[in-house]
């Protein structure tokens, strides 16, 4: 096999796993389910994931709302809950990483706030290993 053809062989392959890998992406975004009881009375709405996110009682949409909001703090105390754990695990550089684990409502991602930039200081002339105590 030549050069350029272990190249074009290469690319062609490249090529395939990007399709493969936005088809598995959109595929993956649709995972997500709706079922309802066949008396109709309740629907139920998961993510791909798993995770709640919506619940219809036909005849008491006040307490599916309810369990909804309960759904949400649940999840939130849980990110919460494995944030602290995380943060024991790394002490104190915790606070050099990004732990935004906010838990959307119904699943609908908020957009990121982009972590600031720390700034870094060159000057470091007040540790100086040369100067006497």
């Amino acid at each position: 096999m030549t050069p350029d053809e272990w190249l074009a062989d290469f690319e062609a392959k490249t090529a395939e796993l990007q399709r493969n890998a936005v088809a598995f992406r959109r595929n993956l975004e649709m995972a997500g389910q709706t079922v309802t009881s066949e008396d109709k009375a309740l629907t139920v709405t998961v993510a791909p994931n798993g995770a709640l996110l919506d619940l219809k009682i036909a005849q008491n949409p006040e307490l599916a709302v309810k369990l909804m909001e309960l759904v949400r703090q649940a999840r939130e105390g849980a990110a919460a809950n494995v944030l602290g754990e995380f943060r024991n695990a790394v002490g104190g550089q915790a606070g050099q990483l990004d732990t935004d684990v906010s838990v959307p409502a119904f699943g609908t991602p908020e957009p990121r706030k982009p972590m600031p930039r720390p700034v870094e200081d060159d000057d470091f002339s007040d540790n100086s290993i040369y100067r006497r105590p």
